[in-house]
């Protein structure tokens, strides 16, 4: 019965903590070394669709996307520490008073041109985000790729650098097409819709968990 007993916890190892069932299996298995392989690489490929599908994907170096149920409190502490990872905090884009709610309304002023406005539903999360942006100049305009690339860090933490960057090609929102006249943009990233509207220099930037 003991060996039996060492064998399911080495194998639920191999499920639940794979690096641990590894040693286990290596010090102690008494299978061969091909049904090692073999067990192992059954228990590895049920960890990862087991966590994929429940969205764990902290397990894997990364956040779960936001989504849903995020207060503006959250928000703007989850937007803060975007800001010090990618040192836009130099830039003075970091949020440093707590919202105060007007009705269901909230907002702040980075700079004259570049506002964030936010609406919660009745459980008092967020619903929608809005950026207004009107660049006057190339640090302006810097300044909103930056606040849009924050923004979606918050609502998509799983998204490296070059997936941010696909958000803001999408919208048309990087220096190469930027100078377009009018145009609307909408896309979608693991339950979270982005949008633009740019018209005459002033754009707006939504940002809606579905």
């Amino acid at each position: 019965m003991t060996a039996y007993i060492k064998t399911a916890a080495m194998i639920t190892f191999c499920i639940f903590i794979p690096p641990l069932g590894w040693f286990l299996m290596y010090k102690y298995s008494t299978f061969d070394k091909r049904t090692n392989v073999i067990v192992a690489a059954a228990c590895f490929a049920f960890f990862v669709y087991a966590n994929m599908t429940a969205g764990n994907l902290a397990l894997f170096g990364g956040e779960n996307t936001i989504g849903q149920g995020i207060a503006p409190e959250t928000f703007r502490e989850k937007f803060n520490v975007a800001a010090q990872k990618t040192r836009a905090s130099d830039l003075k884009l970091t949020i440093d008073a707590p919202f105060t709610l007007d009705g269901k309304n909230f907002s702040h002023e980075f700079t004259p041109n570049l506002k964030l406005v936010g609406t919660v539903d009745d459980e008092g999360n967020i619903s929608e985000l809005k950026v207004f942006a009107e660049p006057k100049n190339q640090d302006e305009s810097f300044q909103v790729i930056n606040v849009l690339g924050l923004l979606i860090a918050t609502f998509n933490p799983e998204l490296d650098a070059e997936d941010r960057g696909e958000v803001l090609r999408d919208l048309r929102m990087l220096k190469e097409v930027s100078t377009e006249g009018s145009y609307d943009w909408t896309t979608d990233r693991r339950g979270v819709t982005y949008s633009v509207h740019s018209d005459a220099g002033k754009s707006t930037f939504t940002v809606t968990p579905q």
